[in-house]
């Protein structure tokens, strides 16, 4: 993900040019001017930039002109473009919108008003080139990515996006099988060091007396059987990303060790004497509540606050039914490159029957039946016998189905209800993250509480 941007301010008045262009360059980015829209056009056409300042009011070619014309001839690779005007013109405003346009500004615009907007901008591009990369496909191999589009999977998303350009400690929890490891590859892929290692420990694998030396390294001579010196895996993540995999296994001793690691950036190796620096990322995954092995005292409460920088709440499967159609889709292009099967898709019965179930295992288990099932089936459609031959035996349904069963209507206003009640229960009952999900005010989302008889005090 890029920290510099390619910007490109479009407006006839010069003066206004030369100030915007010594603002935006003084903050690090790349900028070119156009003084009307037909100018605009052949420097996108030319150079693609990230980010367009556009004016409306302008000679040639206005900016509702260009806008129209980016949309017919780019479409979704059109930059995103912030539209400035000297009017505060609504309908110019809605037309812009329209068009395309990311938001609008009335002159005259305060350079601090201009930096906040053009934040917000670099944080939805990011967030476009998030999902872009852990949705999209690419020719032949099918990657080890996280797939969904319900509202609590893109506000995972959007969590993703904001750490492209840091390396802010991560905690990743939830239950087993829902995809922790996936959203940890997924941050490192999208951050500035995404070339730099990779590197995974499983701490439940390794046995408590070599675990330090096996993460930060040792001196040769510096115990029985070091023949040699070791840089660990600190030294080898570098600028990377280091994931702790079952981090509550970690032995209390290393714990603290672990804790000055994240406090001072620097780390000692099992004889040495002098510290080494850390410049990598740690992401930390657990399927335990943390916050119930600190009250045990297995773990220690300020490690457990250190890692708890930024908290991902990975939901479970059951919580977003909506995307099992998705990652099914998903299962079976990655089944069919990988066992060389050729399933082609499968029947609406089939899928009925899968969002019925509760998914106690998750994601891998949804995986794993879809492997089954496309390696033994006779037909290019995996069909509902298909897949309930591929079941564990004794596989619970969804108490409440969020899905209709084969022949049953419903309703609008029932379908808005059971997608609200989906999304208010995976966002924990907190009703500002809920209406930020679905896209609409907090007031709007208190009267649909009360409209459809949802519990408000939950």
């Amino acid at each position: 993900m890029k920290k510099k941007w390619n910007i490109l301010v479009v407006d006839d008045d010069p003066s206004i040019l030369r100030s915007f262009e010594k603002f935006l360059r003084d903050e690090g980015h790349v900028v070119a001017t156009a003084r009307d829209g037909q100018e605009a056009w052949e420097r996108v056409v030319a150079a693609r930039p990230d980010i367009m300042i556009l004016d409306l009011t302008m000679p040639r070619m206005g900016g509702l002109d260009l806008l129209e014309k980016l949309r017919g001839e780019l479409g979704d690779r059109m930059p995103l473009v912030i539209t400035v005007t000297a009017y505060g013109d609504l309908s110019a405003a809605v037309k812009a919108t329209r068009l395309g346009s990311y938001d609008f500004l009335t002159k005259p615009i305060p350079l601090e008003k201009l930096r906040l907007t053009l934040q917000r901008a670099f944080e939805r591009i990011q967030f476009d080139e998030t999902v872009s990369l852990v949705e999209k496909e690419p020719d032949g191999a099918v990657p080890e990515d996280i797939v969904g589009r319900s509202a609590v999977m893109v506000e995972i998303y959007k969590q993703i996006a904001t750490l492209a350009t840091n390396r802010a400690t991560v905690l990743i929890t939830g239950e087993s099988g829902v995809g922790k490891e996936m959203v940890a590859r997924a941050i490192h892929r999208v951050s500035a060091d995404t070339a730099a290692p990779w590197v995974a420990v499983n701490c439940a694998a390794i046995p408590p007396t070599l675990i330090e030396s096996e993460l930060m390294g040792h001196l040769k001579g510096s115990f029985t059987g070091a023949d040699h010196s070791s840089e660990g895996k600190l030294g080898i993540v570098g600028t990377g990303t280091l994931l702790l995999d079952e981090i509550t296994e970690i032995p209390p001793e290393l714990q603290a060790k672990l804790l000055r690691l994240l406090q001072e950036r620097e780390y000692f190796p099992v004889g040495a004497s002098t510290p080494r620096r850390f410049e990598g990322r740690i992401i930390a995954i657990s399927n335990r509540d943390l916050e119930a092995e600190v009250r045990a005292g297995r773990f220690r409460e300020d490690l457990y606050y250190r890692l708890h920088v930024v908290h991902f709440q990975v939901p479970p499967l059951r919580d977003h039914p909506e995307d099992i159609e998705l990652l099914v889709s998903h299962f079976i292009r990655k089944t069919n490159h990988q066992m060389q099967t050729a399933i082609e898709g499968f029947t609406r019965e089939a899928l009925l029957f899968l969002t019925e179930r509760s998914w106690p295992g998750n994601v891998r288990e949804l995986e794993n039946v879809i492997i089954k099932a496309a390696i033994a089936s006779k037909d290019r459609l995996l069909t509902r016998d298909t897949i309930e031959a591929a079941m564990p035996p004794g596989s619970p349904r969804i108490a409440s189905a969020t899905v209709p069963a084969a022949g049953e209507a419903l309703s609008l206003k029932e379908v808005e209800k059971r997608h609200i009640e989906r999304v208010y229960r995976a966002c924990g009952h907190h009703k500002t993250k809920t209406a930020a999900a679905l896209g609409i005010t907090r007031p709007t989302l208190d009267k649909k509480l009360e409209e459809y008889g949802i519990a408000k005090d939950v």
